[in-house]
């Protein structure tokens, strides 16, 4: 299964464009908050490709009302013979998962290489963190903080912050049917 991941949209429609190759290459898209504007994800749906999103600190509650096709927060939903999980999450909902769950988070969890600042401070969630470190997901696909792009480990879970979409950037996260995670970082 291939997923593209994407966050901090922030309404700008000519980045979630530039991603139609990307788009033909996947099998859904997930999007880690801060859309801003639901005609964004109604665009990158436009292609026929699923897309599953969770809301940031940035989507304004008319956002969030007009995007509601694709929330899945508190959800769990069955992709490719995984399950996807949309945070903020019950962890009962969760913990039979093992390692068939994708965790969907707008904030990364906190202390690991994907939540740092320009000024070296953590700014990533300590709840998300707790969840990640209690169900142990396959992958925890993030967003949020703009200057910490990358791929990180929190235990056996890899974690994904794609950097933001507004400035092109964009993630691929491949993962097979034995649970092997692959993750190329790329920029449209």
């Amino acid at each position: 299964m291939r997923i593209l991941h994407v966050s901090d949209i922030h309404g700008r429609a000519s980045a979630v464009e530039r991603l139609g190759r990307v788009i033909k290459s996947v099998d859904v898209i997930t999007v880690g908050g801060d859309f801003e504007d639901a005609g964004v994800l109604d665009a990158l749906a436009a292609h026929g490709t699923p897309v599953y999103a969770v809301t940031g600190n940035m989507d304004p509650p008319d956002a969030a009302v007009k995007a509601r096709n694709y929330l899945i927060e508190g959800s769990v939903i069955s992709i490719g013979g995984f399950y996807l999980a949309g945070y903020p999450v019950d962890a009962s909902a969760v913990e039979g998962a093992g390692r068939r769950l994708i965790l969907l988070a707008h904030y990364p969890p906190r202390g690991c290489r994907v939540d740092v600042t320009h000024g070296g401070e953590h700014i990533g969630s300590d709840a998300v963190r707790e969840l990640v470190e209690r169900v142990r997901p396959l992958a925890a696909l993030v967003g949020h903080v703009h200057e910490a792009p990358g791929i990180d480990k929190l235990g056996s879970t890899v974690v994904v912050n794609p950097g933001p979409l507004s400035r092109g950037r964009y993630a691929v996260v491949e993962i097979t049917g034995d649970g092997a995670v692959r993750v190329e970082l790329g920029r449209v």
